[in-house]
């Protein structure tokens, strides 16, 4: 089977190892990739988002039999539906246009959750910065805006006071940070607890979850500054119980399925206020994988990749379902998954592009590095993004993991004395919960 993958960055990157190594995988392409995945591989052409012909071609021309839709711009406008009605027969991993609106549109995503009473937090939408302003002082502190639409992980923000929160609405409205994704923003309440991450694979009426992870938002150290697409995870996450991800999987994802007939990837940000079953809360609804998350998790999934996604779309009817009491769940092995990503000093700010970048060779099986804002130039690598690579490391525990992908970071540091300075990452990945 020759197999596309859609996305740039560690997500699809990770997609890709663990895909290319399945039998079913005769060829597989990243379009565009980064860097980091072989030359041989890479579509290198400009993301795909809204246009879709180029690529209903190169997947006639090259004989492609199956899409894994990698990041949500495609997804929330359409590529599914697009490629299933262009293409008959043709195999795609992730939602219809309308599932997508989960992530595509944090107001449609609130509506729904409040029609399928769904605990989340309240949320008022501002359609313009007079209403938001006049909103603002009712909103309890601290107080949460995110912009309704897709801003690569950037749109949503933290405020403690009202003074702040009013800045921010006025960059996102008058400034416009955001473009059209800040026409609408939600004041929302601040949800209190501990993140958790979940991750079902969803064929339309069923759900399979993978392992939860934990991923770190703020960008600094300390669990400060501003949030991020992401700073690091670690798999499997220890703050849902058994009980917890039973009731997310009949709570929460069961009426997304009902709702959409929801195929691929439904990612849900939960926030974990206690140990009773029923004590969290939905953050937010992904229509994918997540960045870093899925750097962690794939690693430990045991059988063919491949397989699980193609039960999403119908392409397996003899797929063994794995099953626990109540939920369904894709076995793992034991042991940890720890991800440190390398950034651009700056991010999610303004960062500095082109650092010169390289990479130390390891002799551990258990790690690797993934490409995400990277481009090879000359045999070199020049960074092109805030999020610039992944560290990746498995060990028998999650202790184990960390202290070789922190080795790793050291050595790292060793082979670029000069790019150090224009280069961060967080130094309390998976120390602390």
């Amino acid at each position: 089977m020759r197999i596309l993958i859609l996305g740039s960055g560690g997500r699809e990157h990770a997609l890709y190892l663990k895909i290319k190594a399945s039998p079913h995988a005769e060829k597989v392409f990243v379009w565009p990739g980064n860097g980091l995945v072989p030359a041989a591989d890479r579509v290198e052409r400009a993301q795909i988002a809204d246009s879709f012909g180029e690529l209903k071609n190169f997947i006639q021309a090259e004989n492609i039999a199956f899409t894994v839709v990698g990041n949500e711009a495609p997804l929330v406008h359409g590529v599914r539906d697009f490629l299933k009605t262009e293409l008959p027969g043709h195999f795609v991993f992730g939602p219809d246009k309308l599932g997508a609106q989960l992530e595509g549109s944090k107001a449609f995503s609130d509506a729904f959750m409040a029609e399928a009473g769904i605990p989340h937090g309240t949320s008022f939408v501002a359609t313009s910065l007079a209403e938001a302003k006049s909103a603002l002082p009712s909103q309890t502190l601290p107080i949460v805006l995110k912009a309704d639409g897709l801003a690569a992980g950037k749109g949503v923000s933290i405020h403690e006071d009202y003074a702040s929160a009013e800045k921010k609405l006025e960059e996102i409205f008058e400034g416009r940070i955001f473009g059209d994704s800040g026409n609408r923003v939600l004041l929302q309440k601040f949800l209190k607890g501990t993140e958790a991450s979940l991750f079902a694979l969803c064929n339309g009426e069923d759900a399979l979850l993978l392992p939860s992870a934990r991923d770190y938002k703020r960008a600094l150290t300390g669990d400060l500054g501003e949030n991020t697409g992401g700073m690091g995870a670690y798999t499997p996450g220890d703050h849902l119980s058994e009980a917890q991800k039973i009731y997310t999987h009949e709570k929460i994802i069961a009426p997304v399925l009902k709702k959409f007939k929801y195929r691929g990837l439904l990612y849900v940000g939960l926030m974990i206020a206690s140990e009773r079953a029923d004590d969290l809360a939905v953050v937010e609804f992904n229509c994918r994988f997540g960045d870093p998350e899925t750097q962690s998790i794939l690693p430990l999934i045991e059988g063919d990749l491949v397989e699980y996604l193609l039960w999403t779309d119908g392409g397996r009817a003899d797929f063994p379902l794995i099953k626990a009491e109540t939920a369904k769940l894709v076995p793992y092995r034991r042991g940890s998954v720890v991800n440190i990503v390398i950034a651009a000093a700056g991010y999610p700010g303004a960062f500095e592009k082109d650092i010169p970048l390289i990479f130390p060779e390891h002799k551990s099986k258990d790690l690797h590095v993934t490409g995400a804002g990277i481009r090879e130039h000359q045999g070199s690598y020049l960074s092109t993004g805030g999020r610039i690579a992944n560290v990746v490391a498995y060990g028998k525990d999650r202790a184990t993991a960390r202290a070789l992908a922190y080795e790793y970071l050291a050595a790292f540091t060793a082979a670029n004395p000069t790019s150090r300075e224009k280069l961060y990452w967080r130094e309390d990945i998976a120390q602390n919960t």
